[in-house]
């Protein structure tokens, strides 16, 4: 069983005491049945007979909207193999609160997205002093993220 605020996801592979539980939930509080989960705190689930398949489509659109990074080229790696970020750099200080807000941004993403897990957390070491190279590489990722939108974790 899951609850946050005022949301209860439950599951169970026992029919019977799946559907007591739910009887004794809506006898005990005023509860509506929206049936099999769909949506859930930006997680998109899609409950088929061979597995469940979690994405974050939706969310990954409008993280690329917030950052107008909507219409821009497609990558297809997350970070060039070899790549590495300095902490201190010659390159131009940027903005660290627009940084810090697109690192959590992909940080939310990594719970249905383990392929940019890496480059998240080497890009989050960056946030007190982040740099125009810093940026770029985020970016990068943003770009990245528009190329592989339909993504997600298939259980």
């Amino acid at each position: 069983m899951c609850l946050y605020v005022d949301d209860l996801i439950f599951t169970g592979n026992n029919e019977m005491m799946f559907n007591s539980f739910k009887q004794s939930m809506m006898k005990e509080f005023d509860m509506t049945d929206l049936g099999r989960m769909r949506y859930f705190l930006g997680l998109e689930v899609f409950q088929r007979a061979d597995g469940i398949f979690i994405c974050q489509r939706k969310y990954a659109q409008e993280v690329l909207q917030r950052f107008n990074m909507a219409d821009c080229n497609v990558v297809f790696n997350p970070i060039v193999p070899g790549f590495k970020l300095v902490k201190e750099s010659t390159s131009t200080a940027v903005n660290n609160t627009l940084y810090m807000q697109i690192i959590g941004s992909l940080m939310y993403l990594t719970s249905t997205r383990p392929d940019i897990i890496f480059v998240v957390n080497m890009l989050s070491r960056h946030l007190t002093h982040p740099t125009e190279i810093h940026l770029q590489a985020v970016k990068k990722v943003l770009r990245y993220i528009k190329c592989t939108l339909a993504y997600g974790i298939f259980y």
